[in-house]
């Protein structure tokens, strides 16, 4: 397969508004989302677009998670390639979002530019 037909598979495991009451396997954890990108990445996937959630399961930027998950990734799944979310599910402003993507410096990011 040339360059110019190489195929990426991204999965997103969790996004930003499930939670484990909608799947029970739903992963919310650095552990569980790093198993998972794993798995997927065993089965095919090229990469996945990663949310990161609180003590309490919710989603949130935060940029140490963040972090925390690249670098987990990166030790376990090296060639997976990774994006984060910046999705405000209503509660994060474009600043705020914006200086989630500064403090993380992330290689890839999703940006909505509006929500349903």
């Amino acid at each position: 397969m040339s360059v110019s037909e190489t195929r990426q598979i991204f999965v997103a495991p969790n996004g930003a508004r499930k939670s484990r009451k909608d799947h029970p396997a739903l992963p919310v954890t650095i552990e569980e989302i790093v198993a998972t990108a794993k798995q997927c990445f065993e089965a095919g996937a090229t990469g996945i677009h990663a949310h990161v959630r609180d003590e309490t399961g919710a989603h949130v930027l935060d940029a140490g998670l963040y972090g925390e998950l690249l670098g987990e990734l990166k030790v376990q799944v090296p060639p997976l390639k990774v994006q984060i979310t910046t999705e405000a599910v209503g509660q994060y402003s474009p600043a705020e979002q914006r200086e989630l993507v500064q403090k993380v410096k992330p290689e890839m990011v999703s940006v909505a530019l509006a929500e349903m």
